[in-house]
């Protein structure tokens, strides 16, 4: 494993001059959103963040915790998140594709749902990219009940 040090980086006079080992996390983003209801049947985009990578040809870890669901019992959520550089989320690299049965829509019967993925999209650029995150349930879903935080995190890796 090698170490960036002040050493490696002396000199250079632009970020695309300089060259972190393979693996160094070289920028963490952080989407959010609120407490909402979702109608049954639509994908309906949660977050649609944007940003740009550091480098071309970085790799992502990708998190997504949406919190405090709650819909009809025996319900489900589809939850997808795609990368890409279309404003478009469903024009996007799907990185992952999760599925949750709902518990009831009463305040006891919350479930968290989560998605993780590594290594499915790799930029082509640093220009513009989306971070996109679609719900999609089978019944009326209220995510993020009781002020929580609907979370899409998205760690740039060098190569």
């Amino acid at each position: 494993m090698s170490t960036l040090s002040v050493d490696t980086i002396q000199g250079q006079t632009t970020a695309a001059n300089v060259k972190f080992p393979a693996g160094a996390i070289v920028q963490t983003l952080q989407f959010t959103a609120g407490e909402q209801t979702i109608s049954a049947g639509s994908g309906t985009t949660v977050i649609n963040g944007t940003f740009n990578p550091k480098f071309s040809g970085s790799k992502f870890i990708v998190s997504a915790f949406i919190p405090n669901c709650t819909a009809t019992s025996g319900g489900s959520v589809i939850v997808q998140c795609r990368l890409g550089t279309n404003s478009s989320p469903n024009s996007n690299t799907l990185i992952f594709d999760v599925q949750e049965r709902m518990e009831g829509t009463g305040a006891d019967d919350t479930r968290g749902i989560n998605g993780h993925d590594f290594g499915t999209f790799t930029s082509s650029g640093t220009g513009t990219h989306y971070a996109g995150l679609v719900l999609t349930p089978d019944n009326n879903t209220v995510v993020a009940r009781h002020s929580s935080t609907v979370r899409l995190i998205v760690q740039e890796v060098a190569q």
